[in-house]
């Protein structure tokens, strides 16, 4: 690094361009001719050896010629130290910019930032003009999370109206529903006792749950519904459709969470996106096929109007 003395620099009547040229000169090179051998040519450098141009007192010894005629040094009109520095200068809106750059591991993504951003204000009392900005797989996850903030509602509000064409019953279409937040429970469940976060692979992960939880749902109040339109009463049409429908149900989850078992045991490169969205998916069909077994025959009779039209 080399700092030029301004006010010796002026007592000489030394330019600073002078001095920047003189070490540029000296480690860069400079360029003095071409050496060329039919269609190609090679630039002739002239630099100083590589023992001297890492040598300070080397480069302190270097001669500058002032416009008076006087010969001085280097190290007399310029700090010439050696210093670590980025090997390039990077930009950014006409702004300089530096990249720090870390690994994960064991921490969420988005909790480890908001503990840097939080020390970052108290701790560090930043120069004006500068500032931190977190950029790489969390901008990515930022950007990823915001757009599922609109897909996911969409879905599901798209599920909920392709549903209500199909039954024409609001009951109905909410029991259905219901799967939803059951398949939650497993998803959930499973990133926590594997001790993963939620990501982006995740929460795709949990849109491709819902479908299927949806789908286990409707065959059951489907299979239900035919029971009842049959003449059945309510409780042995709700009897009867679950038991129809169980081997259907089960094999359905079981097909799909065979599928995606070596993802959730895989370790090699690419497991950080295949993980979360397989343990999301095999933990939701887990509770979500249970559950459906069990709780949407019991609340069959609160939300159908098929069993209360019946009724009177």
């Amino acid at each position: 690094m080399v700092r030029p003395d301004r006010d010796v620099l002026a007592r000489y009547g030394i330019p600073v361009a002078q001095v920047m040229s003189l070490a540029s000169d000296a480690i860069g090179g400079r360029e003095a001719g071409q050496v060329i051998n039919g269609n190609e040519r090679y630039n002739i450098y002239v630099r100083l050896a590589e023992e001297h141009s890492n040598s300070v007192e080397a480069l302190r010894g270097l001669i500058l010629q002032a416009p008076s005629g006087a010969w001085v040094r280097l190290g007399d009109v310029a700090q010439v130290t050696i210093e670590s520095g980025p090997p390039q200068i990077r930009r950014d809106d006409v702004q300089r910019r530096v990249v720090i750059q870390s690994n994960i591991e064991g921490r969420d993504m988005g909790g480890l930032v908001a503990e840097l951003r939080q020390r970052i204000a108290n701790e560090i009392d930043l120069p004006p003009g500068y500032s931190v900005v977190f950029g790489g797989q969390f901008e990515n996850q930022q950007r990823a999370q915001a757009r599922l903030m609109i897909v996911v509602p969409l879905s599901l509000g798209l599920i909920f109206l392709l549903l209500y064409f199909a039954f024409h019953s609001f009951g109905e279409v909410l029991l259905i529903m219901i799967n939803v937040p059951l398949a939650l429970i497993g998803g959930i469940a499973g990133l926590y006792y594997t001790g993963q976060y939620l990501s982006v692979p995740g929460s795709t992960g949990f849109i491709a749950l819902f479908g299927v939880a949806v789908l286990n749902g409707v065959v059951m109040v489907n299979a239900i519904n035919q029971n009842v339109e049959a003449g059945e009463a309510t409780a042995t049409a709700v009897f009867n459709g679950a038991m129809s429908r169980l081997r259907p149900v089960l094999m359905t989850a079981a097909i799909a969470a065979l599928g995606l078992i070596p993802m959730l045991l895989s370790h090699g490169v690419g497991s950080e996106v295949q993980r979360p969205l397989a343990t999301v998916v095999v933990g939701g069909l887990a509770s979500s096929t249970l559950l459906t077994l069990f709780v949407l025959p019991i609340l069959y009779g609160l939300f159908s109007r098929r069993t209360q039209s019946r009724s009177n």
